[in-house]
């Protein structure tokens, strides 16, 4: 019975070893996540190539290097129906804001008079 729990130590051993490999294999590559995070892929589909392909294969060239293509008219589009015209106003305004009060404090230095001194024989009222 010893024997039994030995080797299914072993299998879990072998098994963990292959999933720190699989991690610093996707480490390497961190644009995998990208797949997982626009649902074309899974990271269960990913450990299934890992472990039926290896690293090596050509298998991952398609995922390796991911494709970068220009913006479409759609994608454009897509992108301005999402901005929250609310939240883009604030934020003009908030820079506007900052765009003064850095004006004023820069304007101000500039109008700033040159102390000069009072004659020693003057009195304040003089």
């Amino acid at each position: 019975m010893k024997e039994k729990n030995i080797k299914t130590y072993n299998m879990l051993g072998d098994i963990m070893e292959e999933l720190t490999k699989f991690k610093s294999f996707v480490k390497e590559h961190p644009n995998f996540a990208n797949y997982i995070k626009n649902g074309k892929m899974t990271w269960q589909k990913f450990y299934e190539l890992y472990d039926m392909y290896g690293e090596d294969s050509s298998v991952w060239d398609d995922f390796k290097e991911e494709k970068k293509s220009s913006p479409t008219l759609t994608d454009i589009v897509n992108f301005a129906k999402n901005i929250d015209m609310n939240k883009l106003q604030d934020g003009v305004n908030s820079l506007s804001k900052a765009v003064g009060l850095f004006s004023d404090l820069f304007a101000s230095k500039e109008e700033i008079n040159e102390y000069t001194p009072r004659a020693v024989y003057r009195r304040f009222e003089d």
